[in-house]
């Protein structure tokens, strides 16, 4: 029988109680009808095997013992390190020294239970060996050999961008400090709406945005070049950027030199493609236009990775949708940068800037301060914030 080491030590914290997700149905009575067999005289009733079932009633039944560290205690045990790949249900972390192929922690995951993942690429953890038999584990994936650990707790975020998935909050990375928001100027189709939602949801988890549009070289008709100016005009980085012609990529490079990125955006984009550019080295799979097409992903689970010039980067997997999560509706008009200095200006304070006598935004918007595309995705976010009770 294979043994964790761990578990033999003893593990020092405070005991509290935790609710967990109601995983039993009721109980039916008298399932095998005992009762009516009893009253039809069915002598074989009094063969049947007799058992005693004891059952958690009760709130007994959906709580959990967990051991809480107190503050400033901490297990000597366990190794810090970062997660750097998702593989699944298997989470692969850099400790400086080692590779660790991960697993969960079952009671950390229940904690977490509200998010689709608990653990994302760029999480801050504190893992444990694993042990059979008194020898440390290893698992072999693609050929690489990986120590084999357990994620036991994971450190605070200090930033965290998110999308809503399925209904529930998908953690794209964490930790990071930049976000470079990778569209395309033609193939697929250039959508500036998508780029505001992104933007919005960078705001929320406080993160600073750049705007990259790629296939500089695609862009015929200047619609492209204008998007990128839009968002300057309003104080973001905004970047033309060509792979195919090697065009725009130093001062990308310069953008996020020495810090910790995500490279988000649709399929097909090119992210990938930028990010080989930047540092060949990477070598990481591109792909074609029928593959966007056909709707496939070229880079299919997030990765941790650490620039030759200075800092990392997340290339994450693209994404055909993106809807913003915990954003409320109050708090939607603070992540519209050319929309706060004039707030104070509404005639009401709750003003929804949508169909108010007085609004600062509307006649903002009359006057050109505004541009009439970021005043649309504005009123876009808040109708489907409506729709869904008041937040995303």
């Amino acid at each position: 029988m294979s043994k964790n080491r761990d578990d033999d030590r003893p593990r020092k914290g405070r005991k509290v109680r935790i609710d967990l997700r109601k995983n039993r149905g009721k109980v039916a009575r008298d399932g095998g009808g005992l009762t009516r067999r009893m009253k039809r005289g069915d002598e074989s009733v009094d063969d049947e095997k007799q058992n005693e079932n004891v059952r958690a009633k009760g709130d007994l039944s959906r709580k959990r013992t967990i051991i809480i560290q107190e503050e400033g205690e901490q297990r000597t045990d366990l190794h810090d390190g970062v997660v750097v790949a998702m593989r699944g249900l298997m989470t692969e972390v850099d400790d400086g020294v080692t590779q660790w192929a991960c697993t969960v922690r079952r009671m950390l995951r229940t904690r977490m239970i509200g998010d689709r993942q608990s653990i994302t690429v760029g999480d801050r953890v504190r893992i444990a060996p694993v042990f059979h038999n008194d020898v440390a584990g290893q698992i072999e994936i693609d050929g690489v050999m990986f120590a084999e650990g357990v994620i036991e707790e994971v450190e605070e975020r200090e930033s965290v961008l998110v999308r809503e998935y399925e209904r529930k909050r998908q953690i794209i990375a964490a930790n990071v400090n930049t976000v470079v928001i990778t569209v395309a100027a033609n193939q697929p189709t250039l959508r500036p709406h998508l780029i505001d939602r992104y933007l919005v949801s960078v705001h929320k988890g406080e993160m600073r945005p750049v705007v990259c549009i790629n296939k500089a070289d695609l862009d015929t008709d200047g619609a492209a070049a204008a998007v990128a100016e839009r968002y300057r005009a309003i104080g973001y980085r905004a970047l033309l950027v060509s792979v195919e012609q090697a065009a725009g990529l130093e001062p990308l490079r310069e953008t996020i030199r020495d810090k910790t990125s995500v490279f988000v955006g649709p399929s097909g984009v090119g992210k990938s493609s930028i990010i080989n550019a930047l540092a060949p080295d990477m070598r990481l799979k591109v792909g074609t236009v029928s593959d966007v097409e056909r709707g496939r992903h070229t880079t299919t689970m997030a990765r941790l990775l650490k620039w030759p010039f200075g800092g990392y980067v997340v290339d994450t997997p693209g994404m055909r949708q993106f809807e913003l999560a915990g954003v409320e509706a109050g708090e939607l008009e603070a992540f519209f940068t050319e929309f706060v200095e004039l707030l104070s200006d509404c005639k009401f304070k709750d003003c929804t800037h949508t169909h108010e006598i007085g609004c600062a935004i509307k006649e903002a918007v009359e006057d050109g301060r505004i541009t009439p595309e970021r005043y649309d995705s504005y009123c876009k976010m808040i109708e489907e914030i409506a729709a869904r009770g008041g937040k995303y």
